[in-house]
């Protein structure tokens, strides 16, 4: 029976080391940016952890290494965390496709793996399909988006939120045509329809589109009572939210999915984004993370907001270390088989963290779909800034309903 970490030269050298974490990202390449923030949330979280006597009485160690944004260079990564740098445990991860192929590597060489931000529900079929058991994946699927809609939508019309209550509940929806906004496109049918919302219309928008004056006059021809949109071009979304404050809606609310999280999107809509409400699958729960001490203990490393990503890395950290803790020591981790690892972190307790609570289900994938677990997380846009406005459980701030 293979153990988790101690195979193939892994282990972390053994001995007296401490946990060594492999952690790999995009620290080069088109998402250098997010992978900055990646790391300097691991390394706080890494710190946060030693300063509280590390895993089994020893320090917590990080190498890292470079993704690049490519899924070879992934895979190529990975490899050496293991083989040269003899890790305990692999870390991180941004990209679906770059997680798609590191799970070969530690699958093939039974190495514990905590996927950190990647969405792709592939992910999970192929840990499944294959029998992976030693990866887990932790950020909430495509479909969280359209569950958080649905969720929002009934919220609001029960609270008379804003323009609702709406008596016809008719519905727009637009999608940037790749196969992340046209796959939320259409899972958002099925939610819709379990609430009794009306879709009066479905159009799908390039990637680089920018002009969309005549699709919105049309939408707004039929009166529905929300614009729904999901895009993840900063230039395209920034557009569309101010063509349609121009378009002539009256009493329309706009709802945008993940787009307008992106500053340059809002800074592209200015003040036409007031009172528009985007959405995220998980991200950064403030009140989780002071109660951690984690948001003071970014904001004394760095003026940067801390983002989502970051939020997500330092989660990362946080959850592979407790699992190792509930070992009975470090070298207990290292000679724990496959079927040991995979049983600890199921049976587990839900663990605070960056997102949420984090806790795995049986097919790998961490739970999702409510504040016990991770829910999905709505902001209104105001003056260009997001304010967390629902769930109103975890809500930062209430709803400014006088931008309506």
């Amino acid at each position: 029976m293979a153990s988790v970490a101690g195979c193939m030269g892994g282990g972390g050298g053994g001995g007296d080391s401490g946990l060594t974490i492999g952690f790999y990202g995009p620290f080069s390449g088109p998402a250098s940016n997010i992978g900055e923030q990646k790391q300097m949330a691991a390394e706080m979280s890494r710190d946060m952890i030693n300063e509280a006597d590390g895993v089994h009485g020893q320090d917590v160690e990080l190498v890292f290494g470079d993704s690049e944004s490519q899924p070879s260079a992934g895979r190529n990564e990975v490899n050496r965390l293991i083989q040269q740098e003899n890790v305990d445990v692999i870390g991180g991860g941004f990209h679906s496709d770059v997680a798609l192929a590191t799970v070969e590597v530690t699958g093939r060489q039974d190495t514990p793996q905590i996927i950190d931000e990647a969405v792709s529900n592939a992910i999970v079929t192929k840990i499944n399909e294959q029998e992976l058991w030693n990866v887990f994946k932790t950020t909430p699927p495509s479909e969280a988006y359209a569950v958080g809609w649905r969720q929002l939508l009934e919220q609001f019309q029960q609270n008379e939120t804003g323009y609702f209550p709406y008596e016809d509940r008719t519905i727009a929806l637009i999608g940037e045509d790749t196969s992340y906004g046209l796959s939320i496109m259409d899972l958002m049918e099925t939610e819709l329809d379990e609430i009794g919302w009306e879709i009066i219309s479905q159009d799908e928008v390039s990637l680089d589109a920018t002009d969309f004056t005549s699709l919105l006059s049309r939408i707004q021809s039929n009166d529905p009572d929300v614009v729904w949109a999901v895009q993840t071009s900063s230039s395209g979304a920034g557009n569309l939210t101010r063509q349609f404050s121009e378009a002539g809606f009256e009493e329309t609310h706009f709802f945008h999915n993940y787009g307008l999280t992106i500053s340059d999107a809002r800074e592209t809509a200015g003040e036409a984004a007031n009172g528009a409400v985007t959405m995220l699958n998980a991200g950064r729960v403030d009140s989780l993370l002071e109660e951690q001490g984690a948001l003071e203990a970014w904001n004394e490393r760095t003026d940067m907001d801390m983002t989502g990503s970051a939020a997500l890395s330092y989660q990362n950290i946080k959850v592979i270390a407790e699992y190792a803790s509930a070992f009975e020591s470090l070298e207990a981790f290292r000679s724990a088989s496959v079927e040991e690892w995979e049983s600890t972190v199921l049976e587990h307790d839900p663990i605070p963290g960056g997102s949420g609570y984090i806790s795995y289900q049986d097919n790998h994938q961490a739970a999702w779909g409510s504040t016990d677990s991770q829910s999905a997380l709505g902001y209104q846009v105001l003056d260009q800034e997001l304010n967390l406005v629902w769930p109103s459980e975890i809500a930062t701030t209430e709803l400014d309903t006088s931008v309506y």
